[in-house]
């Protein structure tokens, strides 16, 4: 078993708080969210918590961050992008330390 580094942990963890707060305010004031685009979210999320406790295997940042640009290619580019912000994007103003105060 590898331990998950403190940047895993860090970064990971804010994403998913980032995921579930645009979700819940887009539900909260009716935006149009299919029960597909929840599945597809919560597919691309749902492997998250298995990484954050343990960092091996199959669960590492890559392949998360390859069903995040899946999940983003699919609902947060092109006509699409009003949805929010690509959860690309996040991790990746995360990583600059712009929601430290998460």
């Amino acid at each position: 078993m590898n331990l998950t580094p403190d940047d895993v942990l860090h970064d990971y963890s804010r994403i998913l708080q980032l995921a579930i707060l645009d979700y819940r305010a887009r539900i909260r004031y009716d935006d149009d969210v299919s029960i597909e685009e929840v599945h597809d979210l919560l597919n691309a999320l749902h492997n998250i918590p298995r990484m954050l406790r343990c960092c091996d295997g199959w669960n590492i940042p890559q392949n998360i961050d390859a069903d995040l640009k899946a999940y983003d290619a699919k609902w947060r580019t092109g006509a699409d992008s009003t949805r929010g912000t690509p959860l690309m994007e996040y991790l990746a103003r995360i990583r600059a330390g712009e929601f430290d105060f998460l």
